[in-house]
């Protein structure tokens, strides 16, 4: 453990870093290097299949946030066919599979998180246009106030679609991780435990 975190949690962490870094530098041409990086997440964790649900579900919303922005002319990406370009529906998966990991912490603290979304997702998008993998279409402030808006609001129902999908009789272990083993040693991976029955 490094800081009080398993080894598994930093590499959920480092790892959705590694797939940004890489989905906004190469592009499409990374996306061999982001799938394995996303099978490597679900090979390490105890339950994939349930894992894979809430991941689509959540990534689903988030590309569908993305894709309405670009058709109300808020940003844009180059030389795509279609509205968005296919390492962006990998990134979200990405980002997605580190709600219930490395951003556990701002499970069920939807203010919190709301605070932590308008700040770092308006900075990530920020970032990125910076780098240019996406085009920002209005003004620096008007970007600003739409993408802490919009982030303000997403990241705390990312994370609300992520919780509901597991039970409701959650507990927190010794680590403060969510879990719904009431003996409080959660599993291996310091996530929640959902759908017990559901083995892979």
């Amino acid at each position: 453990m490094l800081f009080g975190l398993s080894w598994k949690i930093w590499i959920n962490f480092w790892g959705f870093n590694l797939i940004w870094a890489l989905s906004i530098f190469s592009g499409n041409e990374a996306m061999l290097w982001v799938l394995l990086l996303l099978v490597l997440h679900f090979l390490i964790i105890t339950k994939p299949l349930v894992e894979l649900l809430v991941v689509l579900a959540t990534a689903l919303l988030g590309y569908s946030i993305d894709c309405l922005l670009t058709l109300l002319g808020v940003f844009k990406f180059e030389q795509v066919q279609g509205i968005t370009p296919i390492w962006l529906i990998l990134l979200w998966v990405g980002f997605c599979s580190t709600l219930r990991h490395s951003l556990n912490f701002f499970s069920q603290k939807y203010l919190t998180a709301s605070f932590a979304g308008a700040i770092a997702g308006s900075f990530t998008y920020l970032s990125a246009a910076h780098f240019g993998a996406v085009e920002l279409l209005l003004s620096p402030v008007i970007n600003v106030v739409v993408l802490a808006s919009v982030w303000a609001a997403l990241f705390p129902a990312l994370l609300w679609l992520s919780d509901k999908s597991s039970y409701p009789d959650l507990a927190k272990n010794s680590e403060g991780v969510l879990t719904n083993d009431v003996s409080g040693k959660g599993d291996s991976y310091g996530f929640y435990s959902f759908y017990s029955g559901l083995q892979c």
